[in-house]
């Protein structure tokens, strides 16, 4: 097997956000960055290997910084397995609920839920998700140089990462940072040469819509070798990213899926309304997953359906778990 390099990109946050990026967004910034880097060619067949398995490449979505997803399908399904008494049932509602509310955790407090799920409510710090809708006015009347239009009021989604402790100490977070795990190739050396450099100009990354307004831009902070030990012979895995399987144990494995709608995007037109929409379900982030053939087959990108020189990328970033596949099986949830 190749010899693959380890990455941890810490990022900023200069705005405000809409959404966490997933490993998805994440890989076009990437490709667009080679792009600018070297050639719109070269990176054609960069994605082109990609997508045949010529080359292993993989990534995280954005993350909090220092955090994991938390396996809240499988922690949830093992509290549905227990065999308990009324009194004890309640107790069990708060501890779905505190499983629920913690959407990213630490990686010891990671391994200590997994292996007692009903401690979840005394875990602390995690990191929690919250959403709301902010009040946007455009003024028509100047954009136009029309006098008399109304303003025109909309609202736009936003999500803030907050930090909880167990003092009750509560941090909106803006220090985030995603992985990479690639074949050590000249391509992969290329492209962290590309992000070392958009570190030194403190180029802006636009992950997300509405970035001319301050929403979802990063830049790059720091660019870290990791040392994780990947150990080929693992079986179960931690999902970072965005997984299109290939080669996973279902039976074995706890999911969680997202369905996504993919659409043609005109630039003239913007997403073309009228023609065909194809959906695409991935192995969310948190799920875990038994992987016979180990992680290097566990994913796969697929050619766009709309675009021959793109993909749709699905090789997530999977993080080792010591977890005994002979003792532990786990449902599939499509929630």
């Amino acid at each position: 097997m190749s010899e693959t390099v380890m990455y941890k990109v810490e990022m900023s946050l200069t705005g405000r956000l809409t959404q966490l990026p997933d490993s998805q967004k994440i890989f076009g910034a990437l490709i667009y960055l080679y792009v600018e880097q070297y050639s719109s060619e070269r990176a054609a067949s960069l994605v082109s290997k990609i997508r045949d398995g010529k080359l292993f490449f993989s990534l995280s979505n954005m993350l909090p910084l220092d955090y994991y997803p938390t396996p809240q399908t499988y922690l949830i399904d093992q509290l549905g397995k227990q065999h308990l008494n009324q009194t004890d049932r309640g107790k069990n509602k708060m501890r779905y609920q505190a499983i629920k509310k913690r959407s990213f955790m630490k990686w010891g407090e990671i391994n200590k839920i997994i292996s007692n799920p009903m401690i979840a409510s005394n875990l602390y710090p995690f990191v929690t998700i919250q959403s709301s809708q902010q009040i946007h006015a455009a003024i028509d009347s100047i954009r136009y140089d029309m006098p008399g239009l109304d303003p025109n009021v909309y609202s736009v989604p936003e999500v803030n990462v907050v930090e909880e402790t167990s003092k009750g100490k509560i941090a909106n977070i803006t220090k985030f940072s995603f992985y990479i795990c690639a074949d050590k190739c000249p391509e992969s050396v290329e492209l962290l040469e590309a992000l070392r450099r958009a570190k030194e100009r403190k180029r802006r990354f636009f992950l997300g819509t509405r970035a001319s307004q301050g929403f979802n831009t990063f830049v790059v902070e720091h660019i870290k070798p990791e040392l994780i030990d990947l150990q080929e012979q693992a079986s179960a895995y931690l999902n970072l990213g965005m997984l299109l399987p290939q080669v996973i144990d279902f039976k074995c494995s706890s999911l969680k899926l997202f369905t996504s709608e993919r659409r043609p995007y005109d630039f003239v037109g913007g997403w073309e309304k009228e023609k065909l929409r194809k959906f695409i379900s991935f192995i969310d982030a948190g799920s875990i997953v038994f992987l016979p053939e180990g992680r290097k087959k566990a994913g796969r990108s697929l050619q766009s359906p709309f675009n021959d020189r793109d993909i749709v990328f699905g090789n997530s970033f999977l993080l080792p778990l010591e977890f005994d596949r002979r003792k532990q099986h786990a449902g599939v949830s499509t929630s």
